[in-house]
């Protein structure tokens, strides 16, 4: 039965709607500054300062709109209020120049090549630039080149082309399925990242409603600037492989086991993270179902990264070549990894050091919490995926993206500040374009120095027995906004 929709409940969806739009108009100035972002051009003029503090403000209207929503009991109003204004941020963006990112240049690059039947893991785009005469794999990728002038010019901007590709048979397949719809096109692949964003909402929604929670909440992923900025602007990928990580704890929820674990190694082949999570899963089967299942899930689990990896083999020890480069040499927007570079004096000991800590980190929480309590479950996914977003050396605003569904479960204050202080990383390229790259140290410090004084504090309320929000909001810490 829909609950009444009184005065209170009405002005509370006013404000709501206020909020959407004031945070509308601030999109729109977005869109209008990513006008100034052209490839190549204009570095020392471009607004990136003007970007930050937009981008700062609409997380602030984001933040505000949460508040409203845990006091909103009109649920279809509501949640048609904030579906409406995040389909609307969204198209708003869609046709804006990417602002400080060139990574969907390998990705148009990719899916081309993949499109083509050829692999992507073989032949490293400067190579395929300048192909030798008796290189013929590489002149059948520069031909992709030759016969289009758009792919030719996307090739000329791909970052890092001395490295074949990082990017894992999932990633492979969305950026074929983005060049099928229409060959070097960025709108083509931000319609696909779209789709995936949209069917997330879907799927936390679901989550939410499974365990009881407020479906409300989808606020805070629908209205982020973090996951809108860097999905549909940025067009980065990460959306894909976290979307079936979070159905893949919607079916685990829901006790659909082998949709669960197909899912989790969809997830894996998009990207490496949630083989962390692995353990999480096959500790729950074991305790709720027995060995047996659990044996069977990481069957299927490996059944499918396998066939995932199968179409490019031939590759060899290429397919190894681009991630390898990329877990040895590449650290940016990373505060705890530089330190523990620093107290170790070698990046290979760091990287022990960094495995070592996330074991000890999932046993630890496995120990501590009961897996088969399902909000349990989410909540060690939780922080087994925070503890490695904050140990790697890359800590890129999009990486954080992972942990954005997670937030609608259990809408901590530290992380939700977080994700609005990643927007404070663009300011690298003004220093860099100004020959002041060491003053970005500070901004990483600007980054980290709230939120882990915001997670302190939380871990003393909790400790200290603070209680500022309901019970229901989360296992083990309860404060929230």
């Amino acid at each position: 039965m829909p609950k009444v929709l009184n005065v209170s409940n009405f002005l509370r969806l006013g404000s709501l709607g206020l909020l959407g739009e004031v945070s509308l108009l601030a999109y729109l100035g977005m869109a209008w500054l990513s006008q100034e972002f052209v490839h190549g051009q204009g570095h020392r003029q471009r607004p990136i300062g003007l970007f930050v503090v937009v981008y700062l403000i609409v997380w602030g209207f984001a933040m505000l709109a949460l508040r409203q929503t845990r006091r909103l009991s009109h649920d279809r109003l509501g949640m048609g209020v904030i579906v409406s204004f995040a389909v609307l941020f969204r198209l708003t963006l869609l046709f804006s120049q990417p602002i400080q990112e060139d990574d969907f240049y390998r990705y148009l690059w990719d899916g081309k090549v993949v499109a083509s039947g050829l692999n992507p893991y073989l032949v490293a785009p400067l190579t395929v630039r300048n192909p030798a005469a008796s290189d013929e794999e590489a002149q059948r990728f520069a031909h992709l080149a030759r016969q289009d002038e758009n792919m030719a010019q996307i090739l000329a901007r791909v970052n890092h082309p001395h490295v074949p590709t990082i990017y894992p048979p999932l990633a492979q397949g969305i950026f074929a399925l983005a060049a099928w719809l229409a060959p070097g096109s960025l709108l083509a692949l931000r319609l696909v990242l779209f789709g995936f964003d949209l069917a997330m909402c879907g799927v936390v929604v679901a989550i939410l409603r499974h365990c009881a929670s407020n479906v409300l909440l989808i606020v805070v992923y629908a209205w982020s600037p973090l996951v809108i900025k860097e999905t549909v602007n940025s067009a980065h990928y990460d959306v894909v492989p976290t979307f079936f990580l979070a159905f893949a704890l919607w079916c685990g929820l829901k006790e659909k086991l082998m949709a669960a674990y197909a899912s989790l190694a969809l997830a894996i082949l998009g990207k490496m993270y949630p083989v962390l999570l692995l353990p999480v899963f096959l500790w729950r089967t074991v305790r709720l179902h027995g060995c047996r299942q659990a044996l069977f899930g990481f069957g299927v689990v490996c059944t499918v990264i396998v066939l995932g990896y199968m179409p490019f083999l031939d590759a060899g020890a290429m397919l190894w070549q681009g991630a390898l480069a990329f877990a040895d040499h590449w650290q940016s927007n990373s505060l705890l990894f530089p330190l523990l570079v620093w107290l170790t004096g070698e990046r290979w000991m760091a990287n022990v050091v960094v495995v070592v800590l996330l074991g000890c980190t999932l046993i630890a929480l496995l120990h501590v919490y009961d897996v088969r309590v399902e909000r349990e479950f989410l909540w060690v996914n939780f922080l087994a995926i925070g503890a490695l977003l904050l140990l790697s050396p890359v800590g890129n605003p999009w990486y954080f993206l992972w942990i954005m569904p997670f937030l609608c479960v259990f809408p901590l204050r530290s992380w939700l500040l977080l994700s609005g202080l990643l927007g404070l990383y663009y300011l690298w390229f003004s220093f860099v374009y100004r020959g002041a790259v060491e003053t970005f140290r500070w901004v990483i410090w600007l980054e980290c120095v709230p939120f882990y004084g915001m997670l302190l504090w939380e871990w003393y309320a909790t400790r200290g027995g603070v209680d500022e929000s309901p019970a229901s909001a989360k296992p083990g810490v309860r404060v929230a906004l």
